[in-house]
């Protein structure tokens, strides 16, 4: 009976350092794909704004806090859901245009720190650029989650 708890003991700790081992792979598969996207989308913005690689050096540090940043904003929205009723719809579409208005003040904060890094000509194609690169990206969720 002693001997038959101790294996018990023993399956157990397995059970949870397994588990522990597979959600910490997991974190680390998220992660990189997160770290994937975010370099492929700075290959896109380097190559499409003709960014030099003195530029880019500057470049990278501020686009990454921008990426973060817009990251945490976008995280914190709740996946949307069908409104019964028109006051629903009308709190939702509110909420939509606060979170854009919230963007748009990222997008403003970020503006003058991009300046001192691009010219006059890939300054006022940054966010065109970007915006042709999250439309790409969306469409491939869309795709991958149809299939």
């Amino acid at each position: 009976m002693e001997k038959m708890e101790k294996m018990k003991k023993i399956v157990m700790i397995l059970l949870v350092a397994l588990v522990t081992m597979t959600a910490t792979a997991q974190e680390n598969k998220n992660g990189s794909v997160n770290e994937r996207l975010y370099k492929a989308k700075v290959r896109e913005l380097v190559y499409r704004l003709h960014i030099t690689e003195a530029q880019q050096a500057k470049f990278e540090p501020i686009y990454h806090q921008y990426c973060e940043e817009m990251a945490e904003l976008w995280a914190d929205r709740k996946r949307p859901i069908k409104p019964s009723t028109s006051t629903d719809a009308a709190t939702m579409a509110k909420r939509k245009m606060e979170m854009q208005q919230r963007a748009q003040g990222i997008r403003m904060k970020y503006i003058d720190r991009l300046a001192t890094v691009l010219n006059a000509n890939q300054v006022d194609r940054f966010f065109e650029v970007e915006s042709i690169i999250q439309k790409k990206l969306k469409e491939r969720r869309d795709q991958a989650r149809n299939q």
